[in-house]
């Protein structure tokens, strides 16, 4: 599906871009030019981002970490 209009970025392009090694928002848009034109394509654009780029070792090890109240002794 079409993302971006004014770029012509559809979803498989962005798979691919976050494939490639782009794992941020910014990566893809520098990459693929999405969201630069009139901008109305950026939260969806940010949604399929977020749920394809693999998370931050720091993020990864602070949701895999429980709270302290949940831990085990």
């Amino acid at each position: 599906m079409y993302v971006c209009l004014c770029k012509g970025v559809t979803d498989k392009a962005i798979a691919s871009a976050v494939a490639a090694g782009a794992c941020s928002f910014n990566a893809v848009q520098e990459a693929l030019g999405v969201s630069t034109q009139c901008g109305s394509c950026e939260a969806l654009a940010r949604a399929i981002v977020a749920e394809l780029a693999p998370l931050p070792s720091s993020q990864f090890y602070e949701l895999a970490t429980p709270p302290a109240a949940l831990a085990y002794a």
